[in-house]
């Protein structure tokens, strides 16, 4: 038995097989496609953010480049406070033409040469000495636990510890330094005797409390003899000395 295909039915077999060749077209040929496309963006995405990551690696290399140079250039000034290194001959001549360019007369003088570095600290009552105090305290205190620790390796990685950057933790690091012991410093130990005009003795004294090379340690007036002058006749005359003699013993530091 025949059917006939109307012209309904053909359209409609035209638009099936229209519909099949468009699925077949699109599965063999669009999806592959797609699937290419995605992986491609992930790709780039994967791209973009190792970029990203290098590029932050790159501003901390040149923030560690910075540092190093302003860490130079900041050690270089703090050392030039310091005398350069001298002998026992060269500390003598140096205290006795001081001591003699204010008027005074220069009794006695001992060195004691340094042996290597000096470890020195703040005075512990200075404001320097409070804070050193509180940052041994801390240092002491804190602990971290494994976790932090790994967080700070990762995080390091990219040239930041946490939310600090490089020149922050350069500057706490420079702030909290409050001795010598690294730093190569030697120091002298000296005690200048001298005699003369009170006034002119305080001047010198305040003078030598400004020399951020010098530190001194302590000092003491004391009153000479009185003086016994001998007349013509044979008589004695004595008389207050108005001279008096100051002892300062200080540290003089060289690098």
């Amino acid at each position: 038995m025949e059917t006939a295909l109307t012209e309904r039915d053909k359209k409609l077999l035209y638009i099936l097989g229209f519909i099949i060749i468009a699925f077949v077209f699109g599965w063999v040929i669009i999806t592959p496609m797609v699937k290419k496309i995605n992986l491609k963006s992930d790709e780039i995405e994967v791209q973009q953010e190792l970029r990203s990551q290098n590029e932050v690696k790159v501003m901390g290399v040149d923030s560690a480049e910075s540092l190093i140079v302003r860490f130079e250039s900041d050690l270089e000034g703090s050392l030039d406070t310091f005398y350069e290194p001298m002998d026992s001959s060269e500390i003598d001549k140096l205290f006795t033409t001081y001591i003699l360019g204010f008027g005074l007369y220069a009794k006695d003088l001992s060195i004691q040469m340094p042996a290597g570095p000096v470890s020195e600290t703040p005075y512990v009552n200075s404001d320097l000495g409070i804070l050193f105090a509180a940052a041994e305290a801390a240092d002491t205190s804190d602990s971290f636990d494994d976790d932090s620790s790994d967080s700070e390796a990762d995080d390091s990685e990219t040239g930041f510890i946490g939310d600090v950057s490089p020149l922050e933790l350069y500057q706490d690091s420079r702030n909290s330094v409050y001795d010598t012991t690294y730093a190569g410093v030697t120091c002298a130990n000296v005690m200048l005797v001298m005699t003369g005009n009170p006034v002119k003795e305080q001047a010198l004294l305040d003078d030598i409390l400004t020399n951020p090379s010098v530190r001194v340690t302590g000092f003491a007036w004391d009153d000479l003899n009185m003086i016994a002058t001998t007349n013509e006749d044979g008589s004695v005359d004595i008389r207050e000395n108005t001279d008096r003699q100051l002892t300062i013993n200080l540290n003089v530091y060289m690098h």
